[in-house]
């Protein structure tokens, strides 16, 4: 009996020793990429193990700078809190201060993140900067005061300015003009209009912050939508309800079921008017019937 026992223990160990050396692999690597020493599990350095970290967070090592890649940007990544979540980012085009449009877009026109893996919370209010496009100069609009020229980019014609968003996200532009790019930057709320270019790149230089967790982002690949629990740092998420749209037949059967009930209803409604109008004549009969018979009589 004790040889079969040990016999089972020895099977059930040598079968989850492979999940735990995984387990340990992604929990334990861990690699460096100039100032960035502490690179963990989800993230990873292109050419670590294939245990190590999550594929869905990797990163490359170019010239001892870490780059992140959010389709269809490249960000250096400046810092990794593992205790906020976070992630400070500053895009490739314009981390060296010169002037230039980003490397591409990571948020909407409303203020998203485009990626599910960086939906997390950030700690820090961000804004952003629209970079325009006009035909015409709009300089001494009023409604352009708070557009800022962007030297390198404003030729032939064409004006290209910075418009700083502030607290809000909605945008509407000039008549002659199309948002053609958006920079993610921390909030100044001391700050509506920058006086010159050189003031707009301080800010860009500076970098924004992005919010990242596996849990949002599998959550937001199963169609769900991922929501806070609870705001005690480490933040916690959780999973809502999965969301579905309705199909064109489901929708069709639907609409027909409320005309279908509205019908039934309004036809029970009918019925009970027309129920109670007869009632109320037969009884109005009945008493004009009342009062005729002791006349009859009265006469006789």
């Amino acid at each position: 009996m004790r040889t079969v026992q040990y016999t089972s223990s020895l099977l059930y160990s040598l079968l989850i020793l492979p999940f735990f050396v995984q387990i340990q692999a992604q929990t334990n690597c861990s690699s460096s990429c100039g100032e960035i020493k502490n690179i963990s599990y989800p993230f990873r350095l292109k050419g670590d193990p294939s245990g190590c970290g999550d594929s869905g967070y990797e990163l490359s090592c170019v010239d001892n700078k870490p780059i992140l890649e959010i389709f269809p940007g490249k960000y250096y990544v400046r810092n990794i809190s593992y205790y906020e979540h976070t992630l400070r980012l500053v895009d490739v085009n314009l981390a060296n201060g010169t002037c230039g449009l980003p490397s591409g877009p990571v948020e909407t026109t409303n203020g998203f993140v485009r990626d599910a893996r960086f939906m997390g919370y950030g700690w820090n209010p961000g804004s952003r900067f629209r970079f325009v496009k006009c035909s015409t100069n709009i300089s001494s609009v009023p409604e352009a005061a708070n557009h800022t020229v962007v030297p390198c980019l404003t030729r032939n014609g064409t004006y290209v300015y910075a418009v700083y968003d502030g607290d809000y996200s909605y945008y509407e532009p000039q008549k002659s003009c199309s948002v053609i790019s958006l920079a993610p930057v921390d909030l100044r709320k001391d700050a509506t209009k920058f006086n010159s270019y050189k003031a707009v790149m301080e800010l860009l230089k500076a970098g924004f912050e992005v919010g990242w967790s596996v849990k949002c982002r599998d959550c937001s690949l199963a169609g769900k939508q991922c929501v806070v629990k609870s705001m005690d740092k480490p933040l916690t998420y959780i999973c809502q309800k999965e969301y579905k749209e309705l199909t064109r037949a489901e929708g069709n059967w639907i609409i027909a079921a409320i005309v279908v009930g509205g019908l039934i209803a309004l036809g029970i409604i009918i019925g009970i008017i027309v129920f109670v109008i007869r009632r109320c004549r037969r009884r109005r009969n009945a008493d004009d019937n009342t009062n005729k018979n002791p006349q009859n009589r009265i006469s006789a």
